[in-house]
């Protein structure tokens, strides 16, 4: 059972120092010229998406380890990420919502539910849902900001090549690295003492207006201790999905705090 913590762990920790369709070739989507001004690039990559809602079936991997999950996402409402045992018991549920965690132990019949403002590490990251599902979701974003035509004016470009263009946000000093395709590589951040990248491959067409990476590699140094997670997803869907936003929890579990999650296995 230590193992699905610590895979539960890593994820929570990602979020407070970083947070069925058919698919085809993806369509080339140039950079042109008049998109030397980058502000048209940057209002489409932090803009809602074509697809309001996002569901998979993921790999996460750990180390030498590889854990079933499961990943669905409504924009603006909810993020859940379900881990499981063989592909059918859920054991660990971790929940985002606009103004709170929630993460749901089954075995134990523990949960916590902590706000944004008093997760660890927020203080340096900025990070709250939005900044969260923006990650997921391979779009950039400027903590703090949710309304994409205030974020747009804390985006900056920092460098633009043939191959592709970088931007900044000027609060939190988030660096997005995206190529002549249109499509983010990678988020990262680095602070005194600590590094946070995700990185993305495997793009996908699902739609006319849809492309999705399949592959999330996630890496954070803290300390000088490096953690590293891979997300695979498959049976993505883009379709609109009955499930309910927020995990209803039971009266017989026991509430505690997220800190005493990590503290023990990380």
């Amino acid at each position: 059972m230590r193992i699905f913590y610590k895979v539960s762990g890593l994820l929570l920790m990602l979020f407070f120092v970083a947070s069925c369709g058919t698919t085809g070739t993806v369509k080339k989507q140039k950079l042109s010229k008049a998109e030397d001004n980058y502000v048209t690039l940057a209002k489409q990559m932090l803009g809602t998406p074509a697809n309001p809602e996002i569901t998979a079936d993921a790999k996460i991997k750990v180390g030498m380890g590889s854990y079933d999950a499961t990943l669905k996402m409504r924009w603006n409402e909810s993020i859940q990420i379900s881990v499981t045992m063989l592909g059918i018991m859920e054991i660990i549920r971790i929940e985002c919502l606009p103004d709170m965690i929630v993460f749901i132990d089954r075995s134990s019949q523990k949960y916590a539910v902590e706000h944004y403002a008093d997760v660890p590490y927020r203080n340096f990251t900025g990070l709250d849902f939005y900044s969260l599902q923006a990650l997921l979701w391979n779009k950039i974003f400027v903590p703090g900001y949710a309304d994409p035509e205030m974020a747009i004016q804390k985006i900056k470009m920092s460098e633009q090549t043939e191959t592709g263009l970088t931007l900044t946000s000027t609060e939190y000093d988030y660096v997005f690295k995206i190529d002549s395709n249109k499509h983010l590589l990678q988020t990262s951040k680095s602070g005194l003492g600590y590094n946070v990248s995700v990185n993305y491959g495997n793009f996908k067409q699902m739609s006319e207006n849809v492309v999705i990476p399949h592959n999330i590699d996630l890496e954070f140094n803290l300390t000088g201790h490096t953690s590293k997670i891979g997300i695979v997803l498959d049976d993505v869907s883009i379709e609109k999905g009955n499930w309910p936003n927020r995990t209803s929890v039971s009266t017989r579990y026991k509430r505690y705090k997220i800190k005493e999650i990590l503290e023990p296995f990380l």
